[in-house]
């Protein structure tokens, strides 16, 4: 297809909606990534319908719910049903693409598949060349995926993965074929956990002001829902103390600071090819991360600091906004980028795909593409208008509801003064599972297993976190 646009597809693994410069963060510094935003469309309202990684990085190269294809939660073991042909990288590749992903995959399907990209370099090199870098075996950090102690990374910048990534990224570019348009996947593993980073970035926050927490008037045993009890219980069974969360959000955000200056560096080679100023360039994540807010830490749950996410699309030159960039508020979801990838491109979209096509919003034809947004994630449901966000969780019944735009950060639980509306919001839940044949709807009702406080409790038998960031039973 003639004129087809190179795109730059930028990934990062568990970075909040918030932990932007360009949302307002009062310390955050992503200079890199604003300037996408200054250049084009930022969503304000952008979520993941399954918030923890595998199944939220299927949708990210299938355009289909976690819910929809059966598997609404971590589950290693479960692999897709659906044609090769039908992923990112094939539909890419077909249309005349060099395609490329560098970095991390994770998906629900066997750990060798490559999507149907043409290139693929995993993070897994990588973690071979630091351990033979430390002349040793195993985890590298010495703290697990999923724990928030914040630690002094012993490699050399250029094997940590952040940067390594960002330099197969620029080696991709300079020795591809130039003739053809380039569709590449840039895929960090960080902002997530391991939270070790070298210097400056180790410390760059020391002296910053870090937000505290935020923690709800619900927060308590008695009114919290048994499934948010219990994966907090489970992640606190060492909760930490407001010097070292503060050490550790400081870390965090030096981690996101460093993508963006190793995003620096990429944008420059494209700059210094001649290429920047035709490149449409779409940088997200999976999902966010707790960081302390609600007593709890990494993700699996639709408060906002782990469903909401970064979405920013830079057009290319000739299509940005004389006005500059601008913020959306349309309800959009992870599922949205592959027809959105696929209209770009000029390729079809499959028949099967949840996601609908962005390209009216980014060029301000439209102001919303769809009325509710859906999410599930293990005994979890959400549903979202854009105005207020329902909850429920089938582990005992409960439901929440919450004002999106006056409380953002899910303080105020406002179902019990609001019967109406969650009434309207649990009917749409209803239709929702009820077209997907879902095993949480029975005869018509929403499933309640009838779980108490007591049962969560047990969960403090287990650490979740590991060393490889799974569950493992502590004898």
């Amino acid at each position: 297809m003639a004129n087809q646009p190179n795109i730059l597809f930028i990934t990062s693994d568990q970075h909040r909606w918030d932990s932007l410069g360009c949302a307002g963060h009062p310390c955050v510094r992503t200079p890199h990534l604003d300037q996408l935003a200054y250049e084009g469309v930022r969503f304000e309202n952008a979520y993941v319908d399954c918030p923890v990684c595998i199944p939220a990085r299927t949708t990210l190269i299938t355009g289909v719910k976690s819910s929809t294809y059966g598997c609404p939660y971590y589950g290693e073991e479960f692999r897709i049903q659906r044609d090769r042909s039908q992923f990112l990288g094939s539909l890419m590749t077909r249309a005349g693409y060099q395609t490329a992903l560098v970095g991390k995959r994770h998906w629900h399907t066997a750990e060798d598949f490559r999507a149907g990209f043409e290139t693929v370099i995993p993070t897994e090199r990588c973690n071979r060349q630091q351990q033979l870098h430390l002349g040793r075996d195993g985890w590298v950090f010495g703290t697990g995926a999923n724990e928030l102690h914040p630690t002094l990374s012993p490699l050399p910048p250029e094997l940590y993965s952040t940067d390594w990534i960002v330099d197969r990224c620029i080696e991709i570019h300079r020795e591809r074929e130039k003739d053809q348009p380039f569709f590449l996947w840039c895929s960090m593993d960080d902002p997530h956990p391991p939270l070790a980073i070298h210097e400056p970035y180790y410390s760059m926050y020391d002296n910053s002001p870090i937000p505290e927490p935020a923690i709800g008037t619900w927060e308590d045993a008695d009114d919290c829902p048994v499934q948010q009890f219990g994966h907090r219980t489970a992640y606190n069974s060492k909760p930490m103390g407001w010097d070292e969360l503060r050490k550790a959000r400081g870390v965090y955000y030096g981690m996101i600071t460093n993508i963006d200056h190793q995003l620096g560096r990429l944008f420059g080679y494209l700059m210094t090819q001649g290429l920047w100023d035709d490149v449409w360039i779409v940088y997200t994540t999976d999902h966010g991360e707790h960081l302390g807010d609600h007593y709890d830490i990494a993700k699996s749950s639709f408060y906002n600091s782990a469903a909401r996410l970064p979405l920013i699309v830079r057009p290319p030159r000739a299509l940005q906004s004389e006005k500059g960039g601008w913020v959306s508020d349309a309800l959009v979801e992870l599922a949205d980028l592959l027809p959105t990838f696929c209209n770009l491109a000029g390729a079809d979209v499959p028949d099967d795909v949840d996601g609908v096509d962005l390209s009216a919003l980014i060029a301000g034809q439209t102001s919303s593409v769809r009325d509710r947004l859906f999410g599930a994630i293990d005994d979890q449901h959400m549903v979202h208008d854009g105005t207020h966000k329902y909850l429920y969780f089938t582990a005992d019944g409960r439901e929440q509801l919450f004002d999106h735009n006056a409380d953002p950060n899910d303080l105020n639980d406002i179902a019990s003064s609001n019967e109406s509306i969650v009434a309207t919001m649990r009917q749409s839940l209803i239709d929702r599972l009820k077209s997907i044949n879902s095993p949480d709807l029975t005869n018509g009702a929403l499933r309640n297993d009838g779980y108490t406080e007591k049962n969560a409790q047990a969960l403090r038998r287990y650490n979740p976190l590991g060393w490889g960031g799974m569950g493992r039973a502590l004898e």
